[in-house]
């Protein structure tokens, strides 16, 4: 191992060196020369995978007859060798060729390499941290060599020619793993199609083109526990018989995956287990699973994936940057339905949500798998061609995300609780700021719907909104213009639902829909035990989408007989409508049946408590004598530790 790092480092010096006896032009600012040296940014991580990926990796030779050849050799090295950090001109500035004169920035200070050439990040108090010296050969190369691209632009047509191109390795890719795993080539095939066409794009866990091309070549993004992980969770949808084999297998790869150091096929990998857990209801598996992915994350930096961190191609940004939000955003999906604090906190710049590739929003999405998929309700073919839109899908739904952090610290969280007038009013200004700003390809009015649903991952965006919604007033809900914005948005998660049941039917919602799904049936509960206008049809719907979703998302059978609970627990007849208020009531009476109501008709905010616990909700069967703030529980009630205030005399019609 330090022979191999003496190595490398003794590569960059060379680099270095090559760079400096260029015979360029320094006054000039003239082309290079034909002779000039193209230097090649090495990424921080193995040895082995460094020197792997200093020249574009091509498949082994095969019988063109069973797949297809790559591109010409001229446009793959092109493709390959710009998104791998090789510029197109030498030109510099004199601070680019004198790292000595650049300062050394945070990001550059906390992010190394350990023992094993990996990258790893320790903050500005660690023991064990030996941050790069100026005049040390890492610092060098990567300092002077900021030339993973020149510009955004030519980031973003370096990455896009990198993703055309990949597509042109998939077969090969297919029967490698075939071969690696013994999975027949067509399982396979239909699994990976299920798994981006399903599953990743709502929370894009892993970068195809990286995957892809490292499937071919056993590169860094690429490991067979990642692979088995995604074939399992993908295999639900359709090929049970492949199930519990490939769960097995991915148990097993487990053990091994942990022991080796951190990497991000095992941190994808890891979220997709916590994923299929939580869905089959094994909810303090899928917290753990999420929670060692978490901190392998922050074991490789990820949080640090912005164009300051120098040394790293277009690729590996992209990979690092996509992988560091869908932690961000599945640590809130998971903290929603446990009903516990967030794990990931750290954001990064806005801008690093501007991702480089975004080619699959032109990709035509598609339920169909040749003749042995469908999961529509239409014939074979019959459904429309659709944009995937995945990218703008998942950029906007982590800037969403962000706002359910801030709900969930500020309104939910007990020893956090800053339930004010200017709480509420900066969170509901920045959800209709998020709405109006998101592209209108992703927008749909419950009030003026289509009669074909879009790609699932576009309605589930649309939910998640309206569900949002509905978190940010329960708290004030009580309250009758608050609880008329619950109403409404109940009403339209239920218009989506719909719309949802007619395409492609409710045997396969995701357990995100199914947490929307319940969070809309908490709002219209107490209307629909009163038979109260279109509640008790509203109602009707969602206990038939949970019980239509358990079978591929046995999780939502919690949520479903809590609903149930609720509606036989209490009589409804003591407790007033709470839309009936009128402006001549007075404060007093206002808070009774703010209590009345909030004893007799509510249930959990977040379905973490089982059905079989005692009949108030109170989770003292469930926690015995130990106090819920210590386990970082969020408060299922907010609504009866929220001190209104002038709330009351503001917004009581």
């Amino acid at each position: 191992m330090a022979q191999r790092l003496q190595e490398a480092e003794k590569q960059l010096t060379e680099m270095r060196s090559g760079r400096e006896s260029t015979p360029a032009s320094e006054s000039g600012g003239g082309a290079p020369t034909d002779q000039g040296f193209q230097p090649v940014v090495i990424p921080a991580h193995s040895t082995a995978a460094t020197v792997e990926h200093l020249s574009p990796t091509r498949p082994p030779a095969t019988n063109s007859t069973h797949h297809p050849s790559p591109l010409n050799t001229g446009a793959s090295n092109t493709a390959l060798q710009s998104c791998n950090g090789i510029t197109s001109h030498m030109k510099q500035t004199p601070a680019a060729r004198d790292a000595r004169a650049m300062p050394q920035d945070s990001t550059l200070t906390d992010v190394s390499v350990d023992e094993h050439g990996e990258i790893c990040y320790y903050g500005p108090t660690s023991a064990v941290h030996d941050p790069p010296q100026l005049d040390s050969p890492l610092s060098l190369a990567t300092s002077a060599t900021n030339v993973s691209v020149t510009s955004k632009a030519d980031a973003r047509s370096a990455v896009a020619a990198f993703a055309r191109e990949s597509a042109t390795w998939e077969d090969f890719a297919l029967g490698n793993a075939s071969l690696e795993t013994g999975i027949p080539r067509s399982v396979l095939a239909k699994l990976l199609h299920v798994h981006w066409a399903w599953v990743s794009p709502m929370f894009t866990w892993v970068y195809r083109p990286a995957f892809v091309r490292d499937m071919a070549t056993g590169g860094r993004y690429y490991s067979e526990f990642l692979l088995t992980v995604i074939c399992s969770h993908a295999a639900k949808y359709q090929d049970g018989e492949y199930a519990d084999m490939l769960l097995a297998r991915a148990r097993r790869l487990l053990g091994n995956a942990i022991q080796e150091p951190s990497s991000i096929p095992t941190v994808q990998a890891l979220l997709q287990l916590s994923a299929r857990d939580l869905a089959q209801g094994s909810i303090s598996r899928a917290w753990v699973y999420s929670g060692i992915a978490f901190r392998m994350a922050s074991d490789l930096g990820l949080q640090h994936s912005g164009p300051d961190l120098r040394g790293m191609g277009a690729i590996d940004l992209e990979v690092r940057r996509r992988l560091f939000w869908s932690c961000y955003f599945w640590d809130k999906a998971t903290s929603l339905y446990a009903g516990r604090l967030p794990a990931v906190t750290e954001v990064l710049h806005p801008d690093t949500l501007d991702l480089l590739d975004d080619s699959t929003d032109l990709d035509i999405w598609s339920p169909y798998y040749g003749n042995s998929l469908n999961l529509t309700k239409f014939t074979q073919n019959q459904y429309p061609p659709m944009r995937n839109y995945a990218v703008s899908t998942f950029v906007n739904s982590c800037k969403l995300s962000m706002i359910i952090h801030d709900i969930i610290m500020q309104l939910y969280y007990r020893r956090n609780r800053t339930n004010t007038e200017e709480t509420i009013k900066d969170i509901k200004s920045r959800l209709d700021s998020w709405r109006e700003n998101s592209p209108r390809h992703l927008k749909y009015d419950p009030d003026n719907l289509p009669t074909i649903c879009p790609p699932p991952h576009i309605i589930s965006q649309n939910l998640l909104y309206f569900t949002t919604i509905i978190l940010t007033h329960r708290p004030f809900w009580s309250i009758p213009s608050y609880y008329k914005v619950c109403i409404s948005a109940s009403q339209s998660i239920e218009a989506l639902v719909l719309l949802l049941e007619s395409t492609f039917g409710l045997e396969n919602i995701t357990y995100l829909m199914g947490y929307c799904i319940y969070t809309g049936a908490s709002a219209i509960l107490e209307d629909a035990k009163r038979n109260k206008g279109p509640a008790s049809q509203t109602l009707k719907t969602y206990l038939r989408a949970l019980n239509a979703g358990m079978k591929t998302c046995p999780l939502l059978e919690r949520s479903l007989q809590i609903i149930v609970k609720g509606l036989n627990r209490y009589p409804s007849s003591s407790s007033m409508s709470l839309s009936g208020h009128s402006q001549s009531q007075g404060v007093a009476e206002v808070d009774f049946n703010i209590n009345a109501a909030t004893a007799n008709s509510y249930i959990p905010a977040f379905p973490y408590l089982g059905p079989d616990m005692s009949m108030d909700f109170c989770g003292s069967s469930y926690l015995g004598n130990q106090n819920p703030d210590s386990m970082s529980m969020l408060d299922c009630f907010p609504e009866m530790q929220t001190d209104f205030g002038e709330l009351l005399y503001t917004h009581v019609d």
